[in-house]
């Protein structure tokens, strides 16, 4: 545990909340089939990546009580972006925060992993570049890729916009709120595509006339086969953290794209779902920041008293850290 990365502080930022049933409905569909979250988050006009993360990271800094000038690192682990690359939502957040020339801005792309792999990949940057303070930002402006009077897409009516963030240490005088001791990942790489947009990239640039040029597709496979890679990956991740750690956590946080994952979940790390800290029915399914999200919520409720399973997953890759008290 001597490695630890120190969790200096968090912030969270999110459009208002709005039932999911509401929506699905004045889009003229039938919300009975609805079994995920009871609200979620629409961006409004002005939120974008960028923008909404910048309005996160400030809100982390003051909580952390650290200087922009001291940002070595800034993690931007979203899946949405203002632009195409080689934009960068990091580098256009450290413009927006004046940080100093000497503070690297990194992109990161793996969808709803992205804070656990932040928070794995600044323990590890930190630890080679003498220690000092980095920032993980996650946010995410997707709703609007959402069909709500597709049935095809009830899966994804709980999604949410809005952005989290967080400020973390190694090797500095700076209090510290918890301790990230690390992470272990899964792949299944042959589901990379599961949820795709299909028009925008290099294969298929412009969409064709009639068709949505940001559409979802779903295709792969059926909801047992799902489950049953879900609990393989969770199994997986978990095990080997806890090889590697030694730790038998009995507190978790997460969030899914539903609360039905949550049970799956539960019964492959066999922790009691009670003893999950859940903010879908409040936030909806915020993706790359939900981890940040829970953690702020923890950190601001009473603070890390006991050791915590970190865990997250796209279909195509899963992970499980370790959040112990500082």
């Amino acid at each position: 545990m001597n490695n630890a990365l120190s969790v200096l502080g968090t912030g969270v930022y999110l459009p208002p909340s709005q039932p999911v049933r509401d929506i699905v409905a004045a889009a003229g569909q039938d919300p009975s089939g609805h079994q995920g979250w009871n609200n979620c988050c629409h961006a409004l006009e002005d939120d974008h990546p960028s923008t909404m993360g910048i309005t996160a990271l400030r809100s982390a800094l003051e909580d952390a009580n650290v200087d922009p000038s001291e940002l070595k690192l800034v993690l931007f682990a979203g899946m949405s972006r203002d632009y195409l690359p080689s934009w960068s939502v990091a580098t256009e957040i450290i413009k927006a925060l004046e940080a100093p020339s000497h503070c690297m801005g990194l992109d990161m792309t793996i969808g709803c992993l992205g804070a656990l792999s932040a928070l794995d990949m600044a323990q590890g940057w930190l630890a080679t570049h003498g220690g000092g303070v980095a920032a993980i930002v996650a946010a995410e402006r997707w709703t609007y890729t959402i069909d709500y009077t597709s049935i095809e897409n009830l899966g994804l009516w709980g999604h949410s916009d809005g952005a989290a963030a967080a400020i973390v240490s190694r090797d500095t005088a700076h209090e510290s709120k918890a301790s990230f001791c690390g992470a272990e990942f899964v792949s299944q790489s042959d589901l990379n595509g599961t949820v795709l947009i299909e028009y925008g990239g290099t294969r298929f640039p412009i969409a064709p006339e009639g068709e949505t040029p940001y559409g979802r597709k779903l295709v792969g496979l059926s909801r047992n086969d799902l489950r049953q890679r879900y609990s393989d990956g969770y199994s997986g991740s978990f095990q080997a953290l806890k090889a590697r750690l030694d730790c038998n956590p009995e507190r978790v946080i997460i969030n899914q794209t539903s609360n039905l994952f949550l049970h799956l979940i539960a019964s492959v790390v066999e922790i009691p779902i009670e003893n999950f800290l859940v903010t879908g029915h409040d936030t909806g399914h915020v993706g790359s920041a939900d981890i940040l999200i829970g953690l702020d919520r923890l950190i601001h409720d009473g603070g890390v008293n006991e050791p915590y399973l970190v865990a997250g997953s796209t279909p195509y890759a899963f992970g499980s850290g370790l959040l112990m008290p500082a």
